[in-house]
């Protein structure tokens, strides 16, 4: 069965019959931002389908046994948004009139347990329409999430967010470079590969500013808010899986407190993530972690969600103990399920694409892969004053449970990794009072330098830039001569 998203009716038409996804429609434009929107100066002419091969758009999931359908649009991906759009945001006088040409879009939905995840990503390219053809603009890209008990009807209400966020990124800015860009007839821009106008966002080009984030925007842009005094927190986790605790036994959780060291409140409620002045950390189902640059995009090592396999099989047995009774019922809810674990919270790999600010497991199907094995350079450089005799500063390099070598100062080490897109473990042992650790997922694209500080036992790791690492490296090659 394939269900097609009619977006001029606000409704969803399977062979089934109609299901409607409510009576009101999304509005692009809220009334009160109609005089402050900076999209009022934009005029949207037609939306193009620009996707390789037009496939269908996602997979939803329908009533109560969850039966999968394809989804896709009923006159076309193209005439269905650009009714779409000129519904929400009627066409008229503008400053720029522009088309979309949409390069990806994605919907789909997660069951999990009473609720479902109803989640969307989409990516464009902009061209402005002038008299002589149609010339890039720039790239650009939205993501939407939310969750129910029933999420299919929020598809629709996602498009429009989508919709709006993509026209909020157009850069008045880059309007005067516009026309030098080479002109394109309106059937070459499905396949048209732009050049000119993609500039790698700041925080791909910049060290990151200390300060908080409230939208993944301000984080691209490298414009944290710099004032807010905050605190960075250690905290403690508690797992409910023994494998869970045991993986991340020895990594550092923490979480950024809005206020000053002395008198602090709690997390901000709308945080999208905050920097210290050197990592950055990304806010995900409610705590944060490091993210990792890979190309241009970014990873981190999150928690796993709730194993559905093993809750399942849990409570299978669990109704047949209760069934059953007595002290052969409570045997049976005591036994191991047939040596199945419970992964839920175990580290895993997150992907959060800067273009719509989706987060995904890593690699996931729309991650172009390299499989090439990535170099991780853990060192220590020496100190400003001679080491007093005793072996002071050195530590022993641990990697996924296997001694990888014994750091003084002064020294490096290579670690080679060949488990593309897994997390990476690495401790120190010899420390005066702990044994931290870290979980990475290693960058294939460029060479690691991992710098560590022995005398912070809180926080000995330090991430360096490639340039900034390649040029320590290179300093203690020289003292060593």
């Amino acid at each position: 069965m394939q269900i097609l998203l009619f977006c001029e009716s606000i409704s969803i038409n399977c062979a089934a019959g109609s299901y409607q996804l409510g009576r009101s429609r999304p509005k692009l434009l809220p009334s009160t931002q109609a005089a402050t929107a900076p999209y009022l100066t934009l005029a949207v002419e037609q939306v193009v389908d620009g996707r390789a091969g037009q496939p269908p758009i996602g997979v939803v999931y329908r009533g109560w046994g969850g039966k999968s359908a394809a989804v896709a649009f009923r006159q076309g991906l193209g005439p269905e948004l650009t009714a779409f759009v000129h519904l929400l945001l009627p066409t008229r006088p503008a400053d720029h009139t522009v088309v979309l040409c949409v390069r990806s879009l994605h919907i789909g939905e997660t069951l999990g347990g009473t609720k479902e995840q109803a989640f969307a990503d989409m990516t464009a390219d902009v061209y402005a329409s002038l008299p002589d053809g149609y010339h890039f603009v720039q790239n650009v890209g939205a993501h939407a999430s939310s969750y129910g008990v029933e999420t299919t009807g929020r598809h629709v209400g996602h498009l429009a967010q989508m919709l709006t966020q993509c026209l909020e990124q157009i850069a008045p800015a880059s309007w005067d470079a516009v026309a030098h860009q080479p002109a394109r007839t309106l059937a070459e821009l499905p396949t048209d590969v732009p050049t000119g106008g993609r500039r790698l966002p700041a925080i791909l080009r910049e060290a990151p500013r200390r300060g908080l984030y409230y939208r993944l925007e301000h984080f691209l842009a490298n414009q944290p808010d710099t004032i807010a005094p905050f605190v960075v927190d250690t905290i403690r986790r508690r797992y409910g899986s023994q494998l869970a605790a045991a993986k991340w036994s020895g990594v550092a959780r923490v979480r950024p407190l809005a206020g000053t060291a002395m008198q602090h409140g709690g997390v901000p409620p709308d945080l999208w993530g905050f920097s210290d002045g050197h990592q950055v950390f990304v806010r995900y189902a409610k705590q944060f972690y490091p993210l990792m640059r890979q190309g241009n995009l970014f990873t981190f090592v999150g928690e796993a969600p709730l194993d559905a396999v093993y809750t399942a099989v849990q409570s299978q047995r669990q109704a047949k103990a209760g069934v059953m009774g007595g002290a052969i019922g409570g045997a049976i809810a005591g036994a191991t399920s047939g040596g199945m674990s419970d992964h839920t919270a175990e580290p895993m790999a997150y992907g959060l694409d800067p273009r719509t600010g989706a987060i995904e497991p890593y690699p996931g199907l729309h991650t172009a892969l390299r499989l090439d094995t990535a170099y991780v350079y853990v060192y220590q450089m020496p100190p400003p004053q001679p080491a007093r005799a005793g072996g002071a500063g050195r530590v022993v390099v641990v990697a996924e449970g296997r001694e990888a070598g014994v750091l003084s100062p002064g020294q490096y080490l290579e670690i080679p990794w060949t488990r593309f897109g897994k997390p990476l473990r690495m401790c120190l042992t010899g420390l005066p009072l702990a044994e931290p650790c870290l979980l990475v997922v290693p960058n294939t694209s460029q060479l690691n330098y991992l710098k560590l500080d022995a005398a912070n036992t809180r926080q000995p790791w330090q991430w360096m830039p490639p340039k900034q690492g390649a040029a320590d490296l290179d300093e203690l090659d020289r003292l060593k001569k």
